[in-house]
Parts: C-alpha cells; structure tokens; sequence
C-alpha cells in the first residue's frame, strides 16, 4: 500500500492552492453569484482559513463576497447554490457575532425566504396533483432542502422555514400514483432529464443525497436536533430512515446503496442484483451514509448509526478503482469522500476510518490536475476546505469561525453545511 500523504504536506498544498485563490480577479466564471462555481464558495475557504489564524484571511474572503455582489442587476433569488442565497450562506459562515454582515443578511433574508416558500408550495402542489415530484423542488441544490438548511441559520423561527419542513415532512406520505402507491418523492421521470427514458418506464426514488430523498431527511434531522419541529417532524425521520436502511445492499465489503430505484422495483418489491453506486457525495453510499447517520443522532437511533458507520467503512475496503469517482471535487470526486469519511471519523471516534484518510488526502492531492475550475463545488476551493478538515482533524468538523461545543449549534454555521453534512 502507497504512504499515504502527511498532514503537513496536505497543509502545503492546501496553502498552495489558497494561494492560487486569493485575488477575486483570478474568477472568471459566468456565474460570479454561485455557491458551486463563483465568489461566495471561494469566501468560503478563506473564512475557513481565518480561524487558524490567517490575518488577511477574513479580509480576502470579504473580497470575495464582495465581488459576488458587484454585477449589475442585483442578486437572483434561486436555490441555495444560486445567487442570493449563496451570498447569504457565505456571509453567514463568515459572521463572527451579532452584528457582522448583518446589513447585508438583513437585505437578502426575505428573499432567500420567500424563494424557500414558493419551493415548499410548489412542491406541495406537485404532490397533490399526483404527478410525481421532482427533485428540483426538493433537493439540497436547488430546492426546499438546501434553502431550509440555510434559514435554519438566517431565520430559525420564521413562517419560511416551517412551511418547508412541513412540505419535507409530507414527503415521507406514500403517493397514489397511476401505477399504484409510492413512497411521496416519486419522480415521474429519469434521473438527471425530464421526459421518458427506457431504464424507468414509471419514474424512479433517487437515493443522491445531493438530489435524492437523504437530502430532506438530512435536514429534517438537523432541524429536530436544533429544536426547530413541525407536526410529524420525528415520524418523517423515522420513515424515510427507515426506508432507506430497507433498500441497503450488502457485499463481501459491507453495506452499500444503489443510486436510484426503479419505480417498478418499489412496486414489486423486488432487489435487483448488484445495482450501480459510487462512492460521491452526489450520489452513491457516503452521502445515503451521513444522512442516516444524521437521522440516528437526532433520533437516538444507534442502529441508523452503525450502520451508516459500517457502510462508510466498507466504501474505504473498497478497491478504489470501484468508487466511480471524477477528480479531486466535492460533488462527485474525492474531496466529497474525504469530507464525509473525515466528518465520520471525528464523531465516531474511529480508528478504522481515521487511518484511512492519508490515504484519500493523497489520492486528492494526485488528482488536482484534473480538477473542474476554481470553485467550491468541483473545483479548488473545494478540494482545498476538504484537505483543511483533514490537516485539521475533529477542530475542523465543530462549525464556523467560533467552534460551537455541538455540531447542531445554530449560532455558527459549517461550510460543508452547503452539503447538508453539518
């Protein structure tokens, strides 16, 4: 087995690449406003920075954001990955009291939450009219969940978010479709397009936690551990958790989940033989891993727990050229694995997993010269705040600026929070 890669050399490329980042003239992507590709993903990895101690950090990252805002035309209200949004999440990440950006969260709260409310009635509409739901309105990108977990920082107590999360919570009803009764995130279509496609003639039950049904009971459970409740909130954790503890493959390795199921499959009860999966945080067993994890914490469900330790195990038992990963990002690259492996390690206390991380920061640090562009969500900026969490340790998993004594404190916000890991 190759040496895996020291923390000190994972400080040098990590300061290597921030490096690279600092100016905000080095961006020169179409969407300066974007959480995944823009300014505000970057602000992310210097207010990171800014808490080791980096005395020009803060003031890069407030370029940034800056520089997020300056185009003409003003912010576009979308999911948290888009425009006001993210601006509000990497201001709020970068907050480090009261009165820090408060001006500016002041201004783009209500947009971000009356954005979240037409996600939630749009969903709820979809779902009443028996169509199928998709996941746009849903998802942690785009939809209710991502910007539920935003006003969960922004505006804890307010009408928006509680109208997401009971839209949330409705997901975990079955749905009386055409071809009988689904679990309430039918999808209508294929993943990935709208229209029909051959592999899923009834639609499908995407299992991504970036576009699946882990994204809402990632943040049904923070939620819950925030004592931030609607009606039903527990029993939707427990149903869709246990959904998906239902729908776990076992190989020689260990658990694992499948990317999506077939409409037909739920239907008929069937499993169909060594399904395709990944070991992303988009899609595939680590993200499926850290919601159920997530909803074992909140509930106090130790099963939920270990098994989504055992699956993130048997990911690294793995030969790593069966992970189906691209590169060194977050979404669906090494960076995501790194991030979720590491947040596991720490608040397990696992061994197993810990002496796996050199391992994957090295494969990181390799792949950089495949790496997507600059930004947070394929690109450095997010490799860079993977390899931060790695050199770091456990200090790193504890929040924002501040470190909160526990993961769910609403005073301070974690930048893979973005991710609906935290």
């Amino acid at each position: 087995m190759r040496e895996g890669l020291s923390k000190e050399r994972a400080r040098e490329v990590l300061d290597s690449l921030a490096a690279r980042l600092r100016a905000p003239e080095v961006l020169k992507a179409a969407r300066v406003d974007s959480l995944a590709v823009g300014h505000p993903g970057i602000a992310l990895l210097f207010t990171t920075l800014a808490a080791d101690g980096d005395a020009e950090a803060r003031s890069v990252a407030h370029a940034h954001l800056a520089a997020a805002i300056r185009p003409a035309g003003g912010l576009r209200a979308s999911g948290l990955f888009g425009g006001t949004a993210a601006v509000a999440f990497a201001a709020r990440v970068a907050a480090t009291g009261p009165d820090a950006y408060r001006s500016l969260l002041d201004t783009v709260t209500p947009r971000v939450a009356e954005a979240a409310m037409e996600r939630a009635r749009a969903l709820r509409a979809g779902r009443a009219a028996g169509t199928g739901t998709p996941s746009h309105l849903y998802d942690a990108v785009s939809g209710a969940s991502g910007l539920a977990r935003l006003l969960l920082a922004l505006d804890p107590h307010g009408p928006a978010l509680r109208e997401c999360l009971e839209a949330l919570v409705e997901l975990a009803e079955p749905a009386v479709t055409r071809y009988g009764t689904l679990p309430g995130w039918w999808t209508a279509d294929g993943p990935g397009a709208q229209g029909p496609n051959p592999d899923f003639l009834r639609g499908h039950l995407n299992l991504g936690l970036a576009h699946g049904i882990p994204g809402p009971l990632a943040v049904l459970a923070l939620a819950h551990e925030q004592g931030v409740r609607v009606r039903g909130h527990a029993e939707a954790i427990g149903r869709l958790a246990g959904w998906l503890a239902g729908r776990v493959h076992e190989d020689g390795c260990g658990p694992y989940w499948p990317l999506t199921v077939r409409a037909e499959d739920e239907l008929s009860g069937e499993r169909p033989p060594n399904p395709p999966t990944r070991a992303a945080w988009c899609y595939g067993t680590p993200g499926v891993a850290r919601a159920l994890f997530l909803a074992g914490r909140a509930l106090e469900e130790k099963g939920w727990q270990e098994l989504a330790g055992r699956s993130i195990r048997a990911v690294l038992a793995r030969p790593v050229d069966t992970r189906a990963l691209e590169g060194p990002g977050l979404c669906h690259g090494t960076g995501g694995l790194l991030q979720i492996a590491a947040r596991m390690a720490y608040e397990m206390d696992d061994a197993t997993l810990s002496a796996q991380l050199p391992s994957l920061a090295r494969q990181l640090a390799e792949g950089m010269r495949e790496v997507d562009g600059l930004g947070f969500l394929e690109g450095e900026a997010g490799a860079a705040l993977a390899l931060h969490t790695y050199v770091e340790g456990s200090r790193s998993t504890k929040g924002g600026p501040s470190r909160p004594s526990h993961p769910s404190d609403p005073q301070l916000l974690a930048w893979d929070a973005a991710l609906l890991l935290a």
